[in-house]
């Protein structure tokens, strides 16, 4: 839907700041009156009305009508349209593909999944087209109804030989991933590290909207992390920001010609190798849940180990940027996650008379298709959420 008299002339380009603002407070806080967003943003009641006259018109939000049971003239309350914007997410992963169809509520409307182990190009983004254009059909959608496409794809997908990767998946390599999205749904597509898009998940519809500054450690196939401070997602200098997963464990070993690194040892990948060294075959999280019904002793071993492992990164992460939180989210079930929190918590009481501050640990509110989720939001985050960079001028 166009949302008239901003830079842009569409959803895709809105970024007026005072707009992301006022959507956003009607979007964690709503359903509200004026007055009440007045105090929620610090905008005069003249503004409020100007915006949330704006963003009714253009079906972002609604009018619910008058709250009832106070005393005095009822206020109208504002909340958020669902049907007011949809955004697709895609997460390409070693050992899954996930689509799903978000709406500005953040409920998920459609989704698509395939539990399948290192799927080639071609066969992906078949899969991936076929989903697409059923979710939209479901949903009675086209296209030009979404704000654009997410797209949560692993770092260096095809150079980095995890446990278990055959040789052919090396065909990953500097596939143009997005190009092609591109050209199956005729729509802008953002890509993001799969961590990366797990973080601002979380930062919008998760932990994040109580807890502005917290590191998201995403256990998937691969180890990965994100870093959020005061509700902004930390890049870096070269946008590899949060990328705990690459840190070498001095004193190691080598896998290949490289030092050993933490997801080397902490990943879906390493903890599938570790039970078939054990004589278990398991190779999904579904499985993995089963068989800690029944087996929890060899689990509960590795992801003591894991806690070992990740110790001293979390450590110099909490001592370095202080986060508000850990939380713990991915495609490790969710029992897991928490009893990895444990272990965690158990391992860092030694240290939490001599450490600055000490975090919680918690799982990660989105923890369920996290990457397809937070790569759905990407698009929300770029056109409509308020973020830091809008409020910057940028050279040409």
């Amino acid at each position: 839907m166009p949302l008239t008299g901003l830079s842009g002339t569409n959803l895709k380009n809105a970024s007026n700041h005072n707009l992301r603002v006022m959507l956003q407070a009607i979007r964690l806080k709503g359903p509200l009156s004026r007055a009440e967003l007045a105090d929620h943003t610090g905008l005069t009641p003249q503004a409020v009305a100007y915006i949330t006259k704006k963003l009714i018109a253009d079906g972002l939000v609604m009018d619910t009508g008058r709250r009832q049971g106070r005393r005095g003239q009822p206020a109208t309350e504002i909340a958020i349209n669902p049907d007011g914007g949809y955004s697709i997410g895609v997460n390409i992963d070693r050992d899954h593909m996930t689509v799903i169809l978000l709406d500005i509520s953040g409920k998920v409307r459609g989704r698509a999944h395939i539990e399948k182990n290192f799927m080639l190009p071609e066969e992906t983004f078949k899969w991936i087209e076929q989903a697409f254009l059923r979710i939209l059909k479901e949903n009675d959608l086209t296209p030009d109804d979404l704000t654009g496409v997410g797209l949560a794809i692993p770092y260096k997908l095809g150079y980095l030989r995890l446990a278990i990767t055959p040789p052919e998946f090396s065909v990953w390599r500097d596939y143009p991933s997005r190009q092609r999205l591109e050209k199956i749904t005729g729509l802008p597509v953002f890509e993001e590290n799969d961590a990366t898009a797990t973080a601002i998940g979380e930062s919008q519809y998760g932990h994040g909207i109580e807890c502005r500054n917290f590191f998201y450690l995403f256990l998937a196939y691969g180890l990965g992390g994100g870093l959020i401070l005061n509700g902004n997602y930390v890049s870096g200098g070269s946008g590899h920001g949060g990328e705990i997963g690459f840190a070498p464990i001095p004193g190691s070993g080598r896998v290949g010609n490289r030092p050993e690194n933490l997801q080397d040892r902490v990943s879906l990948a390493t903890l599938y190798a570790h039970l078939l060294k054990e004589g278990i075959s398991v190779s999904d999280p579904e499985s993995l849940e089963h068989l800690y019904d029944t087996a929890p002793d060899e689990i509960d071993k590795w992801l003591d180990g894991a806690a070992k492992d990740l110790l001293q990164p979390l450590i110099v992460i909490i001592c370095a940027v202080n986060p508000g939180a850990i939380l713990i989210g991915g495609r490790l079930p969710s029992r897991l996650i928490d009893k990895l929190n444990m272990f965690l918590q158990k391992r860092i009481e030694e240290f939490s008379d001599h450490l600055p501050d000490v975090p919680n640990f918690s799982r990660a509110i989105c923890a369920d298709d996290a990457a397809a989720l937070g790569a759905a939001i990407v698009p929300f985050t770029r056109s409509l959420f308020p973020v830091q960079d809008v409020l910057l001028k940028k050279a040409d």
